[in-house]
Order: structure tokens, then C-alpha cells, then sequence
């Protein structure tokens, strides 16, 4: 926790480096009185001078040791406010990093020295949605028990309503009772591709109170909505998972929409979970925590359940709109990735003036490029995957590290030319609908035709305002978007991800399916999903066809509990990389033993070293061990320090951990 400002002679400076300690400065006269925690300080470091944060100010020089002064204050209003400085603390224990290395996650790019010039922020294409409907009955019951809570300041929620059920209504109304009482809102959404329509709906009730903050705008642009939140000239921020950080002052509700999604866990150091993040914020800021979902992580539906957040519950569509028919289309013993069902409702929906959405969780032309003579098939040369063909590019190119080649004439190992390309991408499945539905109007939307800061607002631009029949993507299209003339939405491929070797991968499935039947249906024009599988008895489509993720959530746990995994258990996941496999394999086995040698983990509850998913990424052989059971702070920085001891020793080795990670490749 921070210090008092009594004793400003020395402060305790947090370093971005890879140290798990804090330093002892002096604060020179010229600067007494001025240092607070949370401003950033200039401070000599060896030969170097770093950008530091002041945790707190006091404590004393080590026996023997003179000590350094700072040099230069940054900022005379500190950037970071008591109660981020002590979510930076705890993110430091719970997730094993330097409280240094935590902050300058925390802070944008751009109050770290780096960032982009700024960019005029594109205008939102969608019209505003002013109106407020009429609540019903749920919905009212669900805004009574949040606003309550946020006026006494303490409160965690779970809002679970089936897709168009109103949740954003909801959020609104709660957000606007907050900001009546002179408080503030964040609100989290899982995919910068739907911050357009989140943000028209927010800024016509709330005008310019609403700030909007991803990835894509430039570095000052991100500092100046820092410092506008911090100062109270925004009301409301909006954005992915870096928005957790913004010090929104008189901070009373937090929301995030889409609660299940991964995209809310950080990849990189620290690993960060954004729920995690947000939950620590409300209770250390006297917020509310509403999260909401059609199909909740089994994390949330399993708290809500258990008592630690109060389920909200929106059973039905507004105006007796009904949850959209699912047919499951079998595929087997059909050529072609189109079924005849799919493209008879496709013309019949354009036929009538109508959209339809079509999904399919791949992008490019087709998965790889394969030869039909030997089965050899062209892989990264940095990375244990294939990789993927992009037509229009003329390239074949490694979703994972970036690596680009042309496509070969003949097959490297039999010298054969038969080279075909297997499987659908987003591109092929265009070329393939314009083909075989002549005149129809095709928006394709996957990482390639967005990139760019304007590039999700152009394509659902066009799509929102009828200038294209149907909007063809990846798992982008099937969150939050909101279009009552989509009556058709299709599923191509449906089972490709519960193949997947991850415990998750059902969960997954069933979110993202559920998720994309749930964009038709929504006006007068009613609407039906076709969900083509090559697998159609898996049980996951039981379920979605009577839309019942209780169901589904009920069956998924009592599997999750034979294995003790989440949520039912945690997992701590160490990735043990060296150049070579041997040299992997065998700094592996020594994080490993030494794991064990702590006597923290029995050893029913380690599991590995085993390859890794993507078994070579970017020139690295990687394994993995996973650590289940329930780990204090103490005993995970033990566990880490270990890991770590061990990968030194094994020459070129090193180790990353991920305290309950989502992704396991």
C-alpha cells in the first residue's frame, strides 16, 4: 500500500526492469514538497537514466549506502492515483511480476515516452439511438438491484441474458443513474470491431461525457483521455482491456460486456485478466462490477452460483421478439463448403431486402497449401505451423510471427506440381458466394480488410447502412453487433475449434456459436441460423439448438471437475523455451524437478513437460508444464523463483509463466 507524504527525503522508486524489487532515492530540497506517489521521476540507474514511479515516499538508505538523488519530476499532478498504485501491487503478487514492469503496463504508450503522432478519430457510421424503450420487467428488476448497489458503493453482478435481450439497455440506464449522482463508468467490450455501434448508442445518451480508448489510436490520443478521465471531463470510458487502468475520477460502476470473452486476458507479461483487474478496482474504489453475457465463462456462471456475485437474469427478447430457430446441417458425405440449405436461405433473405451474417473462424484464402502427390504442406520456418494462403496477396504467411513466402511451383519434397489448397478461408468463401450467388453484395471482415484505424467502422459502415447484402468474417461478426434486417446467419465449419486440444475448446465453441445465432432474429423479419458440422452428435449442439447454456454449463463442469480444472481449480502454465528441442526437453525436466522440490505441488497436480501446441515459435522449441491448485502469492513467487533458478541453469533455456492462463499453446 502507499505511504504517507511525512518523511519526503527518500522516495521508493519502481523501475521497468525485470527485477522483483523497488530502489531507494533521495529527493533533493528543490524537489520536497513536490514528489507525491504516482508522479513519474527521472533517476540515474549504472550509466543509465530510467523513467521511475514513486510508490511511496520515507524509508531509509541501506547500512553503508549513500544514496542517489533524482534528477528530474515528470509530472507535478502524478499520473497514477493511490488506488491504481495499489492495484499495481496487487497484480505484482497475484501474477508473479515486478510492480516496475506492472505499471509500465499499465500507463499508455505514450506517458512512456513512445506513441504515434496523433490521428483524428474517425467518425462512428451508425446512426444514434437516442429513444429510451420500455423497460421490462427483468430488465427493470436488473437496473433496480445495480444502481442500489452502486449508491451504496459495494456490489458484484452477473447478467446473464439471452442475445437481444436488452443488456446494453441495461448498462445504460445504470450508467445514467451513476452519472446523475456525479460519478463515472467504465465500460469493457472484448473486440475493437465493436466499438463503433457501442459507441453511437453511448454518445446519444451521453453526448461528449463519453470517451472512447483501444489500441488503434495513436499514443497522445490514449494520454490525453488519461488525463481527461483523471481530471473529470469524461463521464463514461469505453474500450477493450487496457481501459481496466483509465483513473476515471469518482470511478462508481464498471461494466463489461461480453464477459467470457479470451480476449480479455493479456498474452503478454503481466497476463492480466481484465475481470480480475476490474473486480480488484471496484473493491478498492467503492464500484459496482456488472458483467454481462448470453453464455458467461463457467469462472462467473460457477461465482454467481457459489455466492461471490448476485445472478441477474434477462430470460426473454423485448416486444416478444423469440430466439431464432438453429438447424444443424450435416455435412458429411457432401462436397463442397457451402451447403445447398445455407445458400437456398441466403438467396431467399437478399430476395427479400433482407442481410445475413455468415461466420466462419479462419482467415485467408484456404489453410495451407498442400501437395496432393506426398501430403507435404508448406510451414513457417520459424514456427511448428502451417501456413496460410492469401490469394489476392499471392503470399503465404504465418499468422503468428508474420513470416511471408511466395508459394512454391513445385512440392519441395517429391517435385511434384499437383499443389492444392484444402480447407476455406474467409477469402474463398467470398469468391465462392459472389459465384454461386451472382449480384449478391459480399463485406468481408477479417484482420486483413481492417486494418487501419478506420478499418472495422469502413466494413460495418457499409453493412449497417445497406450497402452490402451480407457480412462474411471471422469470430469478429459474431459479438455484440446489432442489424434487426439480418433474418439468415450461417456457421461454416462449425466444429473445427472442439477439435481443438485445450479443456476449453467446447466452452469456446458453444460461446462463439451461441454467440453468432444470436445476431438474427432481432426484427420483424424473424430470422434462422444454419450450422454446418461434420460432427452433428456432439453434444454442444443439443444445447444450442434449444439455446440453453444452463444446460450446457451444467454438463461442461462435472467434466471439469473429474480434472480439477477451472473453475473448479487453477492453473499456473510455465513455457520452458531453448533453441534446440533436446535443449527444451531437458530444461523442462529441470523446471520440473524443481517445481517439485518445493513441496508445493503434489505430484498428481504437475503435469508435463510435454510439447508445447505450437511446439517452435519464432525460432524457440518450447514444452510446457501446467500447475493446478489453489496458490497464495507466497507460494507462487516461490514456484516462479524456482521455474526460474532452473532455466538458468540450462544453458540458452528460459521460462514465462501465466498465472490462470486461457490459452494453452
Amino acid at each position: 500500500m502507499t505511504a504517507e507524504h511525512g518523511n519526503d527525503t527518500c522516495a521508493q522508486i519502481a523501475l521497468p526492469l525485470p527485477v522483483d524489487k523497488t530502489f531507494t532515492y533521495a529527493v533533493p530540497d528543490p524537489l520536497r514538497g513536490h514528489v507525491a506517489p504516482g508522479a513519474r521521476v527521472v533517476v540515474p540507474f549504472g550509466r543509465r537514466r530510467l523513467t521511475g514511479y514513486v510508490l511511496a515516499l520515507g524509508g531509509a538508505a541501506p547500512a553503508g549506502l549513500r544514496l542517489r538523488p533524482l534528477e528530474r519530476l515528470v509530472d507535478e499532478t502524478p499520473l497514477l492515483t493511490p488506488a491504481l498504485l495499489d492495484l499495481a501491487q496487487w497484480m505484482s503478487a497475484y501474477y508473479v511480476h515486478p510492480v516496475g514492469e506492472v505499471l509500465r503496463a499499465i500507463l499508455p504508450a505514450a506517458l512512456r515516452g513512445r506513441g504515434r503522432p496523433v490521428a483524428a478519430a474517425p467518425a462512428a457510421p451508425f446512426p444514434g439511438d437516442a429513444d429510451r424503450p420500455a423497460l421490462t420487467a427483468a430488465q427493470e428488476e436488473a437496473c433496480r438491484a445495480v444502481t442500489a448497489a452502486a449508491r451504496s458503493g459495494a456490489g458484484r453482478f452477473l447478467l446473464y441474458g439471452v442475445t437481444g435481450s436488452g443488456k446494453t439497455e441495461v448498462y445504460l440506464r445504470c450508467i445514467e443513474d451513476v452519472i446523475e449522482r456525479g460519478g463515472g463508468a467504465i465500460v469493457l467490450i472484448p473486440e475493437i470491431a465493436l466499438v463503433p455501434q457501442t459507441t453511437a448508442r453511448f454518445r446519444s445518451r451521453f453526448g461528449d461525457r463519453v470517451a472512447v480508448i483501444h489500441s488503434r489510436l495513436s499514443g497522445p490520443r490514449r494520454a490525453a483521455i488519461w488525463r481527461d478521465a483523471r481530471d473529470g471531463r469524461c463521464r463514461v470510458v469505453i474500450g477493450a482491456r487496457s481501459a481496466a487502468f483509465v483513473p476515471l475520477k469518482d470511478l462508481r460502476l464498471i461494466v463489461i460486456d461480453e464477459e467470457q470473452d479470451a480476449s480479455f486476458k493479456q498474452q503478454e507479461k503481466p497476463h492480466y485478466g481484465a475481470l480480475a483487474v476490474a473486480e480488484f478496482r471496484a473493491r478498492r474504489e467503492g464500484a459496482v462490477l456488472l458483467s454481462g453475457s448470453a453464455t458467461p465463462s463457467l469462472e462467473s456462471w460457477s461465482a454467481a452460483a457459489g455466492g461471490g456475485a448476485v445472478l441477474l437474469t434477462l430470460p426473454d427478447r423485448p416486444a416478444a421478439g423469440r430466439m431464432p430457430p438453429v438447424e444443424i446441417v450435416d455435412m458429411r458425405r457432401r462436397r463442397g463448403g457451402l451447403s445447398d440449405e445455407l445458400l437456398d436461405a441466403l438467396e431467399r433473405a437478399v430476395s427479400a431486402g433482407h442481410q445475413a451474417i455468415v461466420l466462419i473462424n479462419r482467415r485467408g484464402y484456404a489453410n495451407c497449401v498442400q501437395c496432393a502427390g506426398c501430403g507435404w504442406s508448406a510451414s513457417c520456418g520459424n514456427c511448428s505451423i502451417s501456413l496460410t494462403w492469401h490469394a489476392r496477396e499471392r503470399r503465404l504467411v504465418c499468422h503468428y510471427c508474420g513470416w511471408r513466402q511466395e508459394q512454391p511451383q513445385r512440392c519441395p519434397a517429391c517435385r511434384g506440381v499437383r499443389l492444392v489448397h484444402p480447407g476455406r478461408g474467409t477469402q474463398r468463401v467470398e469468391t465462392e458466394l459472389t459465384n454461386l450467388l451472382p449480384g449478391v453484395r459480399v463485406a468481408r471482415m477479417d484482420l486483413d480488410t481492417t486494418a487501419g484505424v478506420a478499418g472495422h467502422e469502413r466494413v460495418l459502415g457499409v453493412f449497417a447502412r445497406g450497402e452490402a447484402d451480407i457480412l462474411l468474417g471471422t469470430q469478429m461478426v459474431a459479438k455484440g453487433h446489432h442489424y434487426p434486417n439480418v433474418t439468415v446467419v450461417g456457421v461454416i465449419a462449425a466444429d473445427a475449434g472442439l477439435n481443438f486440444p485445450d479443456f476449453r475448446s467446447a466452452e469456446r465453441t458453444y460461446q462463439l456459436l451461441s454467440q453468432a445465432a444470436g445476431r438474427t432474429g432481432r426484427g420483424a423479419g424473424g430470422g434462422k441460423v444454419y450450422v454446418q458440422t461434420y460432427t452433428p452428435g456432439h453434444y454442444i449442439f443439443r444445447y444450442l439448438v434449444g439455446h440453453d447454456f444452463p444446460g450446457f454449463a451444467a454438463a461442461e463442469l462435472v467434466l471439469r471437475g473429474e480434472l480439477a480444472y477451472p473453475p473448479l481449480g487453477r492453473l499456473i502454465l510455465l513455457t520452458v523455451a531453448s533453441p534446440t528441442a533436446a535443449g527444451a526437453l531437458e530444461a523442462g525436466e529441470r523446471v520440473a524437478a524443481a517445481l517439485a522440490d518445493t513441496g508445493l505441488v503434489p505430484s498428481r497436480d504437475l503435469l508435463g513437460p510435454v510439447p508445447a501446441l505450437i511446439a517452435r515459435l519464432r525460432g524457440k522449441h518450447r514444452v510446457q508444464i501446467l500447475v493446478r491448485g489453489d496458490h497464495g502469492a507466497r507460494e507462487k513467487s516461490a514456484l516462479v523463483g524456482a521455474a526460474r533458478a532452473a532455466a538458468a541453469a540450462a544453458r540458452g533455456a528460459d521460462v514465462q509463466w501465466n498465472v490462470d492462463p486461457l490459452e494453452i499453446f
